[in-house]
């Protein structure tokens, strides 16, 4: 009992000495080991030889063999407290280090994410201004609801970085509902999405940019008609999303491409999933650009 009284009050004394240098902590260490071993050595003295003399008179010269003997049981303990405390130490440090990690990513992912809402934001302005104009009132006040419900979604500051797929294909009909308006019937959508993937986890606003690519690259500064083509599948590594176009297109088939709006696409995957994440963008045999994004399985 004089032993584990002990350890505790030599680890109370540790506790309350932290943070106050490790030469002093150290040496106070080494001088409560000394202290406590002699302590347990005169107690056991006292008990054994003096107090309840069954093993004959008392001999005071055995003080310093019995305060030898439970030395290392001090230190051991002692050195196993340095050691639980350098771990929680450690622990601390990758925490905090994760959390200034995690603060940086979302910050930095959120940057990127605002890059999108100008390019919208202008083309949307023009677009209802143009109604306006033609004196298409309906049309313009549905575009503005569309425009309403997109910008929501696009600038909620408690949106989550990852959302399903479901809920990522409603602010995206909420972002075609205005390009439709803009472009009539020249603008077709189609969609193959297995309802299994619907509860699949992907960035945030991840889809819009490469459907704009599309209306910007195959569509827009032309008169004919494009359909794009959004579908999902399990792959062997995960699932993947496609957005394809046939329009116009500016790419030889194959040939990759990365413009502003699909490097942004590609680093918010980095960010966010890491090589588990990636984008595959080039150009389509017979005219037209295919985008998909490959993202490992659900944890």
């Amino acid at each position: 009992m004089l032993g584990v009284l002990l350890c505790l009050a030599l680890g109370r004394w540790l506790v309350r000495a932290s943070g106050r240098g490790a030469w002093r902590v150290g040496l106070g260490a080494a001088a409560g080991v000394i202290a406590a071993s002699i302590l347990y050595a005169l107690a056991n003295e006292l008990l054994l030889y003096v107090i309840a003399p069954h093993w004959g008179p008392a001999h005071w010269v055995h003080i310093p063999d019995v305060a030898m003997l439970v030395l290392w049981v001090f230190t051991a303990w002692t050195l196993l407290y340095f050691a639980l405390a350098a771990d929680a130490q450690r622990r601390d440090r990758e925490l905090r280090l994760a959390q200034t990690s995690a603060a940086a990513i979302d910050a930095q992912h959120r940057l990127l994410l605002q890059q999108i809402n100008p390019h919208f934001l202008f083309n949307a302005l023009n677009t209802v201004y143009a109604l306006v104009l033609d004196r298409e009132n309906a049309r313009a006040q549905r575009s503005l609801l569309a425009m309403s419900a997109f910008l929501r979604s696009a600038i909620e500051h408690d949106r989550p970085q990852q959302v399903s797929l479901a809920t990522e294909l409603e602010s995206l009909h909420h972002y075609l509902a205005i390009e439709l308006e803009r472009f009539g019937d020249r603008l077709q959508l189609e969609e193959a999405i297995p309802p299994q993937l619907l509860d699949r986890q992907l960035p945030h606003l991840i889809l819009q940019p490469l459907v704009e690519n599309c209306i910007k690259h195959g569509l827009a500064y032309t008169r004919r008609r494009m359909t794009i083509r959004l579908s999902a599948a399990p792959t062997d590594e995960g699932w993947m999303l496609s957005v394809e176009d046939d329009g116009r297109g500016s790419l030889e088939a194959g040939a990759p491409a990365f413009g502003i709006g699909l490097r942004n696409v590609a680093q918010r995957l980095a960010l966010l999933h890491g090589t588990a994440g990636r984008l595959v963008a080039r150009g389509r045999p017979d005219g037209g650009f295919v985008a998909s994004i490959h993202l490992g399985a659900p944890a």
